[in-house]
């Protein structure tokens, strides 16, 4: 029951602020091309800055442990690899299939994955799993630009043009620059920090009040087919196979549990707003996202509950 709990806290800000946009679209206090133009900033503006101060702030030099990360962007970029092979061959809508690929690989790690740790080692240094962040997460948006830009780009894609796309996105912009002023020891001043900290504090709301907006039954009954196959690889079949490696290869404890948040949290909440922004089917990223969240809440409580019966965690 505890770990029921720990899900549903963690949890319940999401659904709120999806509730939240709900509202405000039920009472149109907002139109649908006002949610675009604040979906726009969110991913031009807010995440951006978040990325680099999570970036930015993490403590490479202590807990930095080369098996682990790269076990861990090894395995991501594996199951992006094997996601797209199998939603291409179902799936020949250009806007749907990169959308559900997005669903399969690319985890809610910082929000939802950074609070699941938390709640499982209370008062411990959980460095790791920041550290793990700081790698990973550039990753998912550097594989989600590429997917997009590709899809997007049909039988006329360029390389140039593809790369041009992933140069350009504001998110691996973010990421690029929090490594790099990490890695160079920049001081940034506290009179910036604060409202930069501020600013990046908003994307997620944000993010998820715009997801919150999108979301109708109809579409929950059009797309149940790929939601329902989406969810079951996303939470049961991805953390089943992966986390089994990983337990074999030795890995135990938090350094499990940084592995465990890749393979077992819902759908990222920025995997809305990008495929808004690079041409997907938002409808269905935000259904994704939403309904993903929802499920967790057992899934999450049953993979935990397995971890600590086998000691692994």
């Amino acid at each position: 029951m505890q770990y029921f709990v720990l899900s549903f806290r963690v949890v319940f800000p999401i659904l709120f602020f999806m509730a939240m946009g709900v509202g405000i679209r039920k009472t149109k206090l907002l139109g649908a091309d006002a949610f675009k133009q604040v979906n726009r900033l969110v991913l031009q503006v807010f995440l951006p800055i978040k990325l680099f101060l999570e970036i930015y702030s993490s403590d490479f030099s202590t807990v930095l442990q080369p098996k682990l990360i790269l076990y861990g962007l090894a395995s991501v970029l594996a199951l992006f690899a094997v996601s797209w092979w199998v939603v291409s061959r179902f799936v020949k809508d250009r806007r749907d299939a990169p959308t559900l690929i997005q669903m399969l690989y690319r985890a809610n790690y910082v929000l939802f994955g950074l609070s699941i740790a938390e709640n499982m080692y209370p008062g411990q240094n959980l460095s790791v799993v920041s550290v793990m962040a700081a790698f990973v997460v550039p990753m998912f948006n550097i594989l989600a630009v590429v997917l997009f830009e590709v899809y997007r780009g049909g039988e006329k894609l360029s390389v140039p043009r593809l790369l041009a796309g992933v140069a350009k996105n504001p998110l691996i912009i973010g990421s690029a620059l929090g490594l790099l002023f990490n890695g160079l020891g920049v001081q940034l001043p506290q009179m910036l920090r604060k409202p930069l900290a501020d600013l990046g504090a908003t994307a997620t709301p944000l993010a998820l009040v715009c997801t919150g907006a999108t979301l109708t039954f109809s579409g929950l009954r059009r797309y149940r087919r790929y939601l329902v196959w989406a969810d079951l690889g996303r939470l049961v079949l991805v953390p089943g196979v992966f986390l089994t490696l990983a337990a074999a290869m030795g890995f135990r404890g938090i350094e499990l549990t940084s592995l465990f948040l890749i393979y077992a949290a819902p759908v990222a909440s920025s995997s809305y707003p990008m495929a808004v922004e690079l041409g997907g089917n938002g409808e269905l990223a935000g259904l994704g996202v939403a309904v993903s969240h929802v499920a967790c809440l057992f899934t999450i409580f049953l993979w935990i509950a397995l971890l600590n019966f086998f000691a692994l965690c």
